[in-house]
């Protein structure tokens, strides 16, 4: 079943448990309550729920927000759930912008960048998976960066990076750091951690392909053995060290 409006097209592929709308286009304000009306029908019409494949939306406003939180509203109502399986960027944008994505259940594959700026220091929170379709997501980030001192980059939520996508992540730290943007990263999960470590094993420290990307992880190492140096130093001679 295929719905065309004006400026947005639907695809339903009906499962045994759960309906899947693959929706493409643009969605405003006009083309909101027919998409509205045809999401709440195929969630009527699932057993289990409705799942909904947005990588095709090249456009979205407020408008698409409420609908998409509307019918999320219905399955709860009906005891069935609302998943985004996938996400353009300019959805994946609008859903952190406005703290939607918190709501709703997303389990796309996409990786988006989350993006917060105070003053000369911007925040940065990969979601998703970077592999080699989603380079173009640190370009973006790249070319938004002006006037920017510092950028912190959570990687809690990125749930998976492969060779490739390592490779973008490295030329993107090379990038600012030629730029003289200082660059940290915390926060990393087991895989990419993993992946981190693996590759380093093939190189002497000094020559890690990942030291931009450690710069914290190295920082708080230090801190820990200077620390611990000087506890020990109090421990032996019973004196505090003199700061310096």
């Amino acid at each position: 079943m295929t719905s065309q409006p004006a400026h947005v097209a639907v695809v339903f592929e009906p499962g045994p448990q759960r309906v899947l709308a693959r929706v493409s286009g643009e969605i405003d304000m006009d083309q909101a309550p027919a998409l509205r009306e045809e999401l709440a029908a195929a969630l009527a019409a699932s057993h289990a729920g409705l799942d909904i494949d947005l990588a095709g939306v090249t456009f979205c406003d407020s408008s698409g927000l409420h609908v998409l939180l509307d019918v999320d509203q219905l399955a709860v109502q009906a005891g069935k759930t609302l998943v985004l399986t996938a996400l353009s960027r300019p959805v994946a944008r609008l859903l952190d912008m406005s703290g939607v994505e918190r709501v709703l259940t997303v389990r796309a594959q996409v990786l988006w960048v989350k993006h917060r700026r105070y003053g000369p220091t911007v925040h940065l929170t990969p979601v998703g998976r970077l592999n080699e379709s989603t380079r173009g997501a640190l370009d973006e980030v790249q070319a938004a960066l002006e006037d920017v001192d510092v950028v912190a980059c959570d990687m809690q939520e990125l749930t998976l990076l492969d060779v490739t996508g390592l490779n973008a992540l490295v030329d993107f730290a090379r990038r600012l750091n030629e730029n003289g943007i200082a660059f940290f990263v915390y926060n990393w999960q087991p895989q990419p951690r993993g992946l981190l470590d693996l590759i380093d094993e093939q190189y002497p420290q000094a020559e890690r392909p990942t030291r931009l990307l450690r710069r914290l992880q190295d920082f708080a190492a230090a801190a820990r053995a200077a620390g611990a140096a000087k506890a020990a130093e109090v421990s032996r001679t019973g004196r505090t060290l003199p700061h310096v």
